[in-house]
């Protein structure tokens, strides 16, 4: 079996008449390029069949404005069941002050999408009031038991469309007040696994794990040996933010550097199926 824990769908109209979304910043920042692609569920499942996907798991795009928020999640609710289980959506909750943090993610948990995420400050970075948001939807997906998956880029290294500075000093001392909530930091965690090697860091992040989106734009394939030497391949997922990049980069570099069995198992769909609990 192989589950993707980290790709990304969108509604047809969302795809087909981009300028219509332009006005939300987040949305613009991404997607405003005309190299930037998108699909919709169908041709997610297209490519999962051709690659031998299993399951993929659809993060929610981090909306400013809040009906496109609510259209998404519309959207993502009927996922499910057009997909025939096989693409697992989670919810989105507008990244902006005035916002009923609390009734979004029960909203989501009521709906019965399975998490929260991608979320990301892609245009105004780890800022204090994105820092109050961040604390309010880890504490209401705490409370209702749903994973969160955070977009966490290294703050070192090339420059991308959004990348910003991740504050990972910061982004630590929100972590250590939620020790119970399962939180997924995409992109290897800007790095942020190394720090598992203090005993601290390492008890404190005992439900924190780390996908390996965009893992080729980033890092060699020596980053599998290292990350597993540091955390141990339970608490690492595959995730390839399909479409940025296709599932087989991936799946080539797992199969050729993690030589041990139950390390590539793990990383390919023991530890989603955990989660997820499918």
């Amino acid at each position: 079996m192989v589950v993707d824990f980290h790709t990304h769908i969108f509604k047809n109209d969302v795809i087909e008449s981009r300028e219509k979304y332009f006005g939300d910043k987040n949305y613009y920042f991404l997607y405003s390029g005309e190299k930037a692609r998108m699909i919709n569920h169908n041709m997610m499942l297209d490519s999962m069949n051709d690659s031998g996907i299993d399951f993929a798991v659809a993060m929610g795009f981090p909306w400013y404005e809040e009906k496109h928020c609510d259209e998404q999640n519309e959207y993502f609710n009927d996922v499910y069941d057009l997909s025939k289980g096989r693409i697992i959506p989670f919810g989105s909750v507008p990244i902006r002050n005035g916002i009923d943090i609390d009734r979004y993610v029960k909203g989501i948990k009521e709906s019965g999408l399975f998490g929260i995420g991608e979320i990301a400050f892609y245009k105004e970075g780890m800022n204090q009031r994105n820092n109050n948001i961040l604390r309010q939807i880890f504490d209401s997906a705490q409370r209702y038991f749903l994973p969160v998956c955070l977009h966490v880029n290294e703050p070192v290294g090339h420059e991308y469309m959004g990348k910003y500075e991740p504050s990972l000093k910061i982004l630590y001392s929100i972590l250590l007040d939620f020790p119970d909530l399962t939180i997924i930091l995409a992109h290897w965690g800007g790095g942020l696994f190394l720090y598992e090697l203090m005993p601290e860091v390492q008890e404190a992040f005992k439900n924190v794990y780390y996908d390996t989106a965009a893992s080729p734009f980033l890092y060699s394939d020596e980053i599998y040996d290292i990350v597993i030497r540091i955390v141990g391949s339970k608490k690492i997922l595959f995730g390839s933010d399909y479409p940025l990049i296709k599932f087989k980069r991936y799946l080539n570099s797992i199969n050729t550097c993690v030589k041990d069995i139950e390390d590539r198992e793990n990383i390919i769909h023991k530890n989603a199926k955990d989660i997820l609990n499918i």
